[in-house]
């Protein structure tokens, strides 16, 4: 049972990147902290919407819910993400309305990070917009891409290690280096 959990942790670490990565290019769109946790079932974090009912849609993997829905308060925002999807990344990339009765090929179907990125992604669109229209896919896309642009560059493989140092090459004062270092820790561990 451990040996899942660190498969989980490892890839709540892996969305909460995504985050820190987009927060930085998009310092004006995205919030400082949004909480990126394990779908826990009756979750007091959690809508209702979410949890499942028989009326409800059991093929959701992740969710983004505001600081209040419908009436509820929650600590803050927050994405979900279900945890067997945290242990084994598989899944369809996000599609729009007019492609979503169609049949998959196999070939489209993607996993271990980019399933994960592209997921992460997805559900920080919504902090920007909710529902799935025109606006949500543009915003969708920008992030998408920025991701993209990242992974292929090989900034997202070393982004942790140039958080550390980049303060020093600018030359900018300690006191910086170490408020960045403090809040990239923080922002990457577990809680």
């Amino acid at each position: 049972m451990s040996n899942r959990w660190n498969e989980i942790n490892c890839n709540l670490r892996l969305c909460r990147k995504v985050h820190a990565i987009l927060r930085q290019k998009n310092p004006g769109l995205l919030p400082d902290h949004i909480d990126i946790l394990a779908y826990r079932k009756n979750s007091k974090r959690c809508s209702d919407w979410h949890n499942p009912q028989p009326s409800n849609n059991k093929d959701w993997v992740a969710h983004f819910d505001q600081t209040v829905v419908e009436g509820i308060t929650f600590e803050g925002p927050h994405i979900c993400i279900k945890q067997d999807f945290l242990f084994f990344p598989f899944d369809i990339p996000t599609r729009k309305k007019k492609d979503q009765g169609k049949a998959v090929p196999y070939w489209k179907f993607c996993e271990g990070n980019w399933i994960l990125i592209e997921v992460t992604v997805h559900e920080l669109a919504h902090y920007v917009h909710l529902g799935h229209d025109e606006d949500f896919f543009k915003i969708y896309y920008k992030f998408f891409s920025q991701m993209a642009q990242v992974v292929i560059s090989g900034e997202f493989y070393n982004w942790y290690t140039r958080q550390h140092e980049s303060t020093k090459r600018s030359g900018k004062a300690d006191k910086q280096t170490a408020e960045t270092k403090k809040w990239v820790d923080f922002y990457l561990a577990w809680k």
